[in-house]
Formats: structure tokens, C-alpha cells, sequence
């Protein structure tokens, strides 16, 4: 059997149109979250944080989203 190793990384960039980059993403290996701050949609970058902040603790912790 062979043995796979994988590297993980995250980048995300402003691009050319924004002023802020309101994307937000979680590296839990296996699992990779992305999530979208939706292109100056209002408080996307608190939405796209928001959402990687609780999938982190709930990952982290084992609990889920309800405790």
C-alpha cells in the first residue's frame, strides 16, 4: 500500500476590484472550509469569519453548531 503525504496551505488575495478581502478560510485537515465574504455584500467579511470561527470551534471541540 502506498503512502500518500499531503500538504496543505491557504491563500487568499483581494484581487483588483475590493479595497478588503472578506473571504475567510480553515485548514482542518480533512476537511478544508472556504467561505465566501460575498463581494462587498454587507458584512460578508463578518459572515465568511463568522462561519470559519464556528466551524473551527465546533471541529476543535467536537461539539456541534446548537451547544
Amino acid at each position: 500500500m502506498a503512502l500518500r503525504v499531503v500538504e496543505q496551505e491557504g491563500l487568499s488575495d483581494v484581487g483588483r476590484q475590493r479595497e478588503a478581502n472578506e473571504d475567510s478560510y480553515v485548514l482542518a485537515d480533512p476537511v478544508f472550509v472556504v467561505a465566501d465574504g460575498m463581494g462587498g455584500a454587507q458584512a460578508g467579511e463578518v459572515a465568511s469569519r463568522t462561519a470559519a470561527e464556528v466551524f473551527q470551534e465546533t471541529h476543535d471541540g467536537g461539539g456541534t453548531p446548537e451547544e
